[in-house]
């Protein structure tokens, strides 16, 4: 199975590098590598909007799952959308806010600036996250990072991506609570494509999973990034001796 996780970069606060050619570079990526799951931040409604158009017309269609942090589909308000093959099935999905009351939509730690949030997909392997941590305040990243860790459902393999803003040895504690390895650990800095600066992007898989080929895209549509952010791909598979989970 390929994942993907992808910072979009948000079209809305600062227009940046010609959107529409942008959006139509990460349809072309997504033909080009055809991840079985994508793991979008900073994805605005106006975005999700084209871009379920541009991928429903496509060969390779998608189902979107998840909320928006302020459920309001503002300028400021973001999506962190699992996109998902429509030939895999879905069993549950929820959006968690990153705060004391996770189960509460908009809630948020004191001192962030916006509501924080997390998406989960179920499917019949595995536990599917996507998640985007504060880009400063790194006492709130931390708890967060908490507030992902009681979150986490074990009862099948986990993959957790997205953009962490941290960087391995901050994210190191965090991996060593849940048992979790950074398939991104090799790649080098994901952030910025303009001057590479931070490895702000992980995917993080439980120790039941193996990884390989995990890629960092140096990709331009029409000589333009497609994001601030380079896309990671990887593939995942079950270790071979690891039990089969049942269905839920």
């Amino acid at each position: 199975m390929k994942i993907m996780t992808l910072n979009m970069r948000n079209d809305g606060i600062i227009p940046f590098s010609k959107w529409k050619t942008r959006l139509k570079g990460f349809v072309k990526l997504i033909e080009k590598e055809k991840p079985d799951i994508i793991g979008t931040q900073e994805m605005t409604y106006k975005a999700k909007t084209l871009l379920k158009t541009l991928l429903t017309n496509n060969e390779l269609f998608y189902t979107f799952y998840g909320e928006s942090r302020k459920r309001n589909n503002t300028v400021y308000d973001e999506y962190n959308c699992i996109l998902v093959k429509q030939e895999i099935k879905v069993n549950k999905t929820i959006t968690y806010s990153l705060s004391n009351t996770p189960q509460i939509p908009t809630t948020k730690f004191k001192h962030d600036q916006f509501p924080r949030i997390i998406t989960l997909i179920q499917t019949d392997n595995y536990n599917i996250y996507n998640t985007h941590l504060t880009p400063k305040l790194l006492n709130n990243k931390l708890l967060q990072l908490d507030c992902i860790t009681n979150i986490i459902d074990k009862s099948k393999p986990v993959i957790i991506m997205g953009d962490f803003n941290l960087g391995m040895a901050k994210l190191k504690p965090f991996m060593e609570k849940n048992n979790l390895t950074d398939a991104t650990e090799k790649i080098g800095k994901t952030f910025s494509t303009k001057r590479e600066l931070f490895h702000l992007d992980h995917i993080l898989i439980t120790d039941n999973l193996n990884f390989k080929n995990t890629i960092k895209h140096n990709f331009k549509y029409k000589n333009i990034y497609i994001s601030d952010h380079f896309p990671i791909s990887t593939e995942i598979e079950r270790k071979k001796n690891e039990q089969i989970y049942e269905n839920s």
